[in-house]
């Protein structure tokens, strides 16, 4: 983060209601669409519950719109709307499940940092989202 954004390390701890409001705030406010197009950036004041809310979201969307591609080459091709990436399938170390998921992170990462300007390796970082 650059030194000149003012970051605020400390929330308030959320009761089991407020949980649950705030994720539905997030649902409600923040949102994807078949265009992939978000009603806007995830700005870093907003509290970590609707963060990991919008990181939940996020990963939903790009599963939801991750295709497997046939390009007449040896590669897997995976295709996130425009973006197309090829994971090497010469590696018999690696099932179709295991590339699609290495595709989906890509593409979680990718828009992630779009959205944050974060850096991290999909929702399941919990940790990073809470910073």
């Amino acid at each position: 983060m650059n030194d000149n954004v003012v970051h605020l390390e400390h929330f308030r701890t959320l009761n089991e209601l407020e949980e649950r409001e705030f994720k539905q705030w997030a649902r409600d406010n923040w949102s994807t669409d078949e265009q992939d197009q978000y009603s806007e950036k995830i700005p870093s004041i907003w509290h970590p519950t609707v963060v990991r809310e919008c990181a939940v979201m996020l990963d939903e969307h790009v599963r939801r719109w991750t295709r497997k591609v046939d390009l007449g080459n040896m590669d897997w091709n995976f295709a996130y709307f425009d973006t197309t990436i090829a994971i090497d399938s010469s590696s018999e170390e690696l099932s179709e499940e295991e590339q699609y998921e290495l595709a989906v992170e890509y593409f979680w990462d990718t828009k992630w940092h779009e959205l944050t300007g974060e850096e991290i390796s999909g929702p399941e970082d919990e940790d990073k989202l809470d910073n």
